[in-house]
């Protein structure tokens, strides 16, 4: 066989390739409405976006959770075909940044091909990702290398998992794309890094794997978390002391989440040397694959909801094991929620006063620089102790007031956490109302974090509330998970 004939034949063999990842391409047309954090009775202005998806088994189409959030009308649109069909959201995995649609119209399947997932791959591996990038409406690819793999904080979610880093280009329009290596999915296009060039990360196969396998029987679990945070050990004095014997091994436990898996089998100062099989090192990484570290939560969120994890610690001196049962996620152990997504803000109004849980939402108020904008006492929390105890599971904010003669005074009120209510304390927001609503005492009598203290006419404050709400063109008094 000839040279000539050879290449003839590689040249149309990867043109065939690329082909059937071409035809397996979809474009996501999303009109969405967000819920509004500051005036939590309404809404934001109704949007139009678009991003990218690829069909994977069973008649789905595989992306980004951020691509279809708060949608109210869905269309997609297959590579070489001008029509758009009705799309619909068959699972999302706010926490992974992972969706999954499907096309109730069965045609819009017919002549695909879907793409498999392929394996986590390594760094300095070529790989391509598809997608439909702001700027032009047909299918564009961009190449680039596998640049590290490690875990890192998903901008969606505010949770750390498993990511891979490309230097491929991935713009406003990528994202739900596949990306690409031997004709096979290694990853999602999900984010990009504002302050560099050419700096992308994709969701790789094992937390994609990890979404599908949860689906499985049709309910969503989400990524377990063990409930603990830790100090690394880097200090010889100090692994000395604590009966360490290797080097920088191990991570000290600093605090524990209130009923988490966590704090049903360790305690705070216990040496924490090994987890699910792996050491930890005194920098609090383990080795996920041979030459390849990464931050030991991956041990955890890993796993799916019920499975039991071995532990190795050293207490008191003295080594022991244990076994952690994986019974929680992040929203079940948080005092401040993370991103809500798809649901409307829960919020309470009385005699004028509007009521929140303090989340992530809500500190976005304060824009994209919300934890140097906000004031420290609510973002702390957030950034440095969000924990749950026995004594609070949720942080209830006096978000304003609405003036109204029956809260004269207490105008100036705002972003203050409510601690009592006529002196029972606060534990999370639907026992906060239970407070106010169930309490008989002439006057409700609320204190704050600052050392406000509010007092309202519980008969007057009840009824101009309906009066207020007008005012302001409120329907509901409440709105409650």
């Amino acid at each position: 066989m000839s040279y000539t004939i050879v290449l003839s034949a590689l040249i149309f063999f990867t043109s065939a390739l690329a082909g059937s990842i071409d035809q397996a391409m979809v474009k996501i047309y999303t009109n969405s409405v967000a819920y509004n954090y500051y005036l939590p009775w309404s809404t934001d202005a109704p949007m139009e976006s678009s991003g990218s998806g690829c069909v994977v088994h069973g008649n789905m189409i595989l992306t980004n959770a951020h691509v279809v959030t708060d949608e109210t009308y869905l269309q997609v649109r297959k590579e070489g075909d001008p029509r758009k069909y009705r799309a619909v959201v068959v699972a999302v995995s706010h926490e992974a940044d992972l969706a999954l649609i499907t096309v109730e119209d069965e045609s819009f399947f017919q002549g695909i091909r879907p793409l498999e997932l392929g394996e986590l791959p390594h760094a300095r591996e070529e790989v391509t990702v598809y997608g439909y990038p702001m700027g032009g409406d047909a299918l564009s690819t961009t190449r680039g290398v596998i640049s590290r793999i490690e875990s890192s904080r998903y901008t969606h979610s505010g949770l750390s998992l498993l990511t891979v880093q490309i230097d491929a280009a991935i713009n406003p329009g990528n994202s739900g794309g596949p990306a690409i290596i031997n004709n096979k999915i290694i990853g999602v296009a999900m984010q990009t890094m504002t302050q560099a060039d050419n700096i992308g990360y994709v969701i790789p196969v094992p937390v994609i794997e990890h979404f599908l396998q949860d689906m499985e029987d049709g309910e969503y679990n989400g990524f377990p978390s063990a409930g603990f945070s830790y100090q690394t050990i880097r200090n010889d004095a100090f692994s000395a002391a604590f009966g360490i014997s290797e080097e920088q091994a191990g991570v000290m436990i600093t605090g524990l989440a209130h009923n988490s898996p966590a704090d049903a089998v360790l305690e705070q100062g216990d040496i924490l040397m090994e987890i699910d099989g792996q050491s930890i090192a005194g920098d609090g990484t383990v080795e996920f694959r041979p030459g390849s570290r990464t931050r030991l939560d991956y041990m955890v969120n890993r796993c799916q909801i019920g499975e039991i994890i071995p532990l190795e610690i050293i207490r008191n001196g003295v080594a022991q094991t244990a076994e952690m049962t994986l019974t929680a996620t992040l929203h079940d152990l948080a005092v401040v929620q993370a991103k809500i997504y798809d649901t409307p803000p829960e919020y309470f109004i009385f005699g004028g006063a509007v009521f929140m849980p303090l989340s992530l939402n809500y500190l976005e108020s304060w824009g994209s620089e919300w934890y140097l904008n906000a004031v420290d006492y609510l973002t702390f929390p957030y950034l440095y102790d969000n924990w749950r105890s026995e004594s609070t599971e949720e942080l209830v904010v006096l978000t304003y007031m609405l003036p109204a003669e029956v809260n004269t005074g207490y105008e100036d009120l705002q972003n203050e956490l409510v601690t009592t209510v006529n002196g029972d304390s606060v534990k999370c927001f639907s026992q906060f109302v239970e407070l106010v609503d169930g309490n008989s005492d002439p006057f409700l009598e609320l204190t704050t974090n600052l050392g406000s203290v509010i007092v309202l006419d519980r008969e007057q404050a009840a009824a101009a509330n309906r009066e207020i709400m007008d005012r302001y063109g409120i329907i509901r008094d409440r709105y409650l998970l």
